[in-house]
């Protein structure tokens, strides 16, 4: 068996945990190239598009965006996926393979999964411009809409970039794989998980941090309006980061204290296993709340601006910003859909990159007498808490600052803020149902064989 082979192997096996970083990469790809083809189409490059410039700088923006953005997606999820293959790559060390091999094999899996990746966003990208041009020609007010083409600067220089990214970010992650000794990739995932340690003061100051940030922006005014707003920031973010870290674990014991709720069926194993999920996923729920706010809160607001300016008594003297607002909508709302499928594909990840523990936990389970219908009610709460615990502080932030903004600028357009956390809640609900369902699959069949 070759090193090619092996590592193709390897991606078939684990191809439930690469699914999600694989949709995401190609997402990604899919939208930088829709952007770069728009940028490098030949009208607009050789200026007969005269509308298009007022998108330009926007789209030019959305694509730095995307970059550094799949940049830190893509180093979080080699990162974590390599720590959960510890005991895979010493048991290849045991056998003989060097540490240079098996920087080779990982390299060869990032290979193949950056080329597919990349592959599939173009691909996808070419499919789909034809659609995005139309709608942006609608937008833009052109009576002729924007021809097809598939510009070779945008293919090289999307294929060129992420291949890039791939392969710095393959590199760091291979070099790091030197510092761990053979032993200790062997004892990885059989290391105890210690006890739940907090500080009832942080997670006090969770609650005081939280309380301020949205006292501050529920009254924010004029007034101090640059320190307000820092403060609020500062805040928000430091309180959603203990209420993961600490207070979540203050709450945990406060349940194990009420034996009719801790003592009732199978809560006990609930929440004695989300007590560690929790301590193991703390930071990546807090990235995945504060990204769903900004996000939610940005996507709102601009809604909220477009259809106040729908703007107006004196209708005629907002036209361009109208236009300016609604091609801000448009560009935006992919940038959006990129953020929503991401926090969702992180959750989606690193439940799975989790699988091999929670199935042998499972299995010794079924051996002291626990039913599969149970193993169930233990796996459907836990993995709805990870999913949708993220999203409710994000979408409670996001509700907060809609306020702060309507009270502000005097406006009150609800119901599009409404409809956007209600889209983020379906994208959301569908990656649990189909992240639930594969994960039941794979820790039933663990746990009955």
């Amino acid at each position: 068996m070759t090193f090619r082979s092996l590592a193709l192997s390897n991606i078939r096996g684990n191809w439930r945990s690469y699914g999600a970083f694989f949709m995401s990469s190609v997402f990604s790809v899919m939208i930088f190239y829709i952007y770069a083809a728009f940028l490098a189409h030949p009208e607009v490059v050789s200026g007969q598009l005269v509308a298009a410039a007022k998108v330009r700088q926007g789209m030019v923006f959305c694509e730095y965006v995307i970059v550094v953005f799949s940049f830190l997606f893509v180093l979080y999820s080699n990162s974590a996926f390599l720590k959960t293959r510890q005991q895979e790559f010493g048991l290849f060390s045991l056998f003989g393979m060097t540490r240079a091999q098996l920087r080779k094999l990982v390299l060869y899996e990032n290979a193949a999964i950056a080329a597919l990746s990349i592959g599939a966003g173009i691909g996808l990208g070419i499919l789909f411009s034809k659609l995005f041009f139309m709608g942006l020609g609608v937008l833009l007010g052109m009576s002729d809409t924007i021809p097809f083409a598939i510009p070779q600067q945008a293919v090289w220089v999307t294929a060129g970039g992420f291949f890039l990214l791939f392969t710095l970010i393959s590199l760091w992650t291979t070099l790091r794989m030197s510092r761990t000794e053979i032993a200790d990739r062997l004892k990885a995932s059989r290391k105890p998980k210690g006890q739940l340690v907090y500080s009832r003061w942080l997670a006090l100051l969770a609650v005081l941090c939280l309380g301020t940030g949205y006292s501050l922006a529920l009254t924010l005014n004029e007034a101090y309006f640059d320190l307000k707003v820092l403060l609020i920031l500062l805040t928000v973010v430091l309180g959603t980061y203990l209420l993961f870290t600490q207070f979540s674990f203050l709450f945990l014991r406060l349940i194990r204290k009420r034996a009719g709720i801790y003592y009732n069926r199978t809560n006990m194993l609930v929440y004695a296993q989300l007590g560690y999920k929790m301590k193991d996923n703390a930071r990546v729920l807090f990235i995945v709340s504060i990204l769903s706010a900004v996000i939610l809160t940005a996507s709102s607001a601009v809604y909220m601006l477009a259809v106040a300016g729908q703007y107006q008594d004196l209708k005629t003297q907002y036209d361009n910003v109208r236009e300016v607002i609604a091609l801000t909508m448009f560009i935006g709302l992919f940038i959006s859909l990129l953020f929503f499928i991401a926090s969702g594909s992180m959750m989606y990840f690193k439940l799975f990159t989790e699988l091999q523990e929670d199935r042998a936990q499972f299995k010794a389970l079924t051996r002291i007498g626990i039913t599969l219908d149970e193993i169930r009610a233990i796996v459907v709460p836990q993995v709805g808490v990870m999913f949708f615990a993220p999203c409710l502080i994000g979408i409670a932030h996001a509700l907060v600052a809609m306020k702060a903004l309507d009270n502000l600028l005097h406006l009150s357009n609800w119901l599009y803020s409404f409809v956007v956390i209600g889209v983020y809640m379906v994208m959301q609900t569908v990656y649990f149902v189909v992240a639930c369902r594969g994960y039941m699959k794979s820790v039933l069949r663990g746990a009955a064989s």
